[in-house]
């Protein structure tokens, strides 16, 4: 729904609907959403410089403009802007008259729907930015306003009518009154850029256009080029045309500088963002839509695979029970591997006769070999181990004779030689009965192979 843009003109009403608009003189019923641009009748808006705290404005304005005879009943004063200067403050302000006040405040907030009520002076601020100016022509109304840096300036002027030649006269002495409050400041008015808008210009086809002519016055006058914003053609109910830059003022009214309820503008806003929201949904319901699609096509063609692979463990299965049913240990199996565990036991076991030839060979004449003898041993089992099978190793017994190899020398030649043929030599105590075999000195040794070594006959 498109909402309506309403300017009051001091008392008269300007509602616009798309490219028309209505002029009426009493306070309009509005049906739909609309923003109100108003001027409360004619308040007068103002700059004054003020010393002090900025929260004491409202009470400093309303007793300077007592002191001056501006106003004498009760008002009601609103703050636009106040910006620090120098050791006090400048502020942009708007004097309503209490009655007036309350009459717009309380009609905007009994309209059927949502109706934000603007303050002109406001909007104009809040559409100017700094180094920037503008100039309002609004029914018998000029205002300017330009912004600086550090100070504001403003002037607002009243014609006798909105005839030509009073406007005319009008915004060439506000322009000429302008010019000087911006010689006086301390800004650089060189890179002012200043603008105009006109609410509603009346010009019938052919005819001169009245709001150019006011802006080339204002420029001459001034001495500042002035462009005008984007404006339209609108209508009224007798078919009387109208130029107007009621686009480019409602572009800049924003709830908030509205001076209605806090509620009020929020339900404002939310109306105007829940076109934006349900198109928001909508558009994320389609993607959930295709999501789904997407997802539902994925697990149909996961199902077709898990399907198959099912198919194929199935198949895997048959075959693995086929070859169970092949499988069987045949008869005599176990006399077989006892057989063949035999022959293994015997292939690694000792080889007396290459053993034999080995412990001679490590003699080498410097020890004299007494015995030689097989013997089987019962290694200890582990704690939690199974009882190990006896070991079988070679018991040398031998003696030193005086007048041998390396004096002192000859048992420790015989067991290094002995541990490079692969045995793994260990003392035993020498037996009693060698005692008759001479007067040398007697030794025993245990021999077992190392893992790493295999004795299969021949000298190493």
């Amino acid at each position: 729904m498109n909402r309506l843009l309403v300017v009051q003109q001091q008392h008269r009403w300007l509602v616009f609907d798309g490219a028309s608009v209505r002029l009426l003189e009493a306070r309009p019923r509005l049906d739909r959403p609309a923003i109100v641009i108003g001027d409360f009748g004619g308040a007068g808006s103002n700059v004054i410089s003020l010393e002090g705290s900025p929260a004491h404005a409202v009470a400093l304005i309303e007793k300077r403009l007592r002191s001056d005879g501006l106003i004498d009943g009760e008002s009601k004063i609103l703050i636009h802007k106040s910006r620090s200067m120098g050791g006090g403050y400048q502020t942009l302000f708007t004097a309503i008259e209490l009655e007036a006040w309350q009459q717009n405040y309380s009609w905007a907030e009994s309209q059927a729907d949502h109706c934000l009520l603007v303050p002109v002076t406001s909007l104009l601020w809040h559409a100017t930015g700094t180094g920037q100016g503008v100039v309002l022509h609004s029914g018998n109304q000029v205002s300017a306003l330009a912004v600086f840096k550090h100070s504001i300036v403003y002037r607002s002027a009243l014609a006798y009518s909105d005839e030509p030649a009073d406007l005319l006269m009008t915004v060439g002495a506000l322009a000429e009154q302008f010019a000087a409050d911006l010689e006086d400041g301390e800004d650089d008015v060189a890179q002012l850029t200043m603008r105009w808008c006109t609410v509603l210009a009346g010009r019938e086809d052919g005819a001169a256009d009245t709001g150019a002519a006011l802006r080339e016055v204002f420029s001459a006058r001034s001495g500042m080029q002035v462009a005008a914003v984007p404006s339209r053609r609108v209508t009224d109910e007798a078919g009387i045309g109208y130029d107007s830059s009621i686009d480019w003022l409602a572009a800049a009214a924003t709830p908030l500088i509205a001076v209605n309820r806090p509620t009020s503008r929020i339900a404002y806003v939310a109306e105007r963002v829940l076109p934006l929201a349900s198109a928001a949904s909508l558009l994320i319901a389609l993607s959930l839509a295709a999501l789904s699609g997407r997802w539902a096509l994925s697990a149909g063609e996961a199902n077709r695979r898990a399907e198959r692979l099912s198919q194929e463990v199935q198949q895997i299965d048959m075959r693995i029970a086929a070859m169970h049913e092949r499988q069987g240990v045949p008869e005599g199996f176990d006399e077989t591997l006892a057989l063949v565990e035999r022959a293994a036991a015997l292939h690694g076991d000792l080889d007396p006769e290459a053993s034999l030839r080995l412990v001679r060979s490590a003699a080498a004449g410097d020890v004299r070999i007494l015995r030689l003898r097989l013997d089987a041993q019962t290694t200890a089992p582990r704690a939690g181990a199974a009882a190990m099978a006896p070991e079988r190793t070679l018991r040398v017994d031998g003696m030193v004779e005086a007048g041998r190899g390396r004096p002192g020398m000859q048992i420790a030649d015989f067991v290094e030689r002995l541990r490079r043929q692969g045995f793994d030599p260990v003392p035993a105590d020498p037996q009693s009965n060698l005692g008759a075999q001479g007067s040398g000195s007697f030794f025993s040794y245990l021999l077992r192979i190392r893992p790493a070594a295999t004795i299969t006959g021949g000298e190493r």
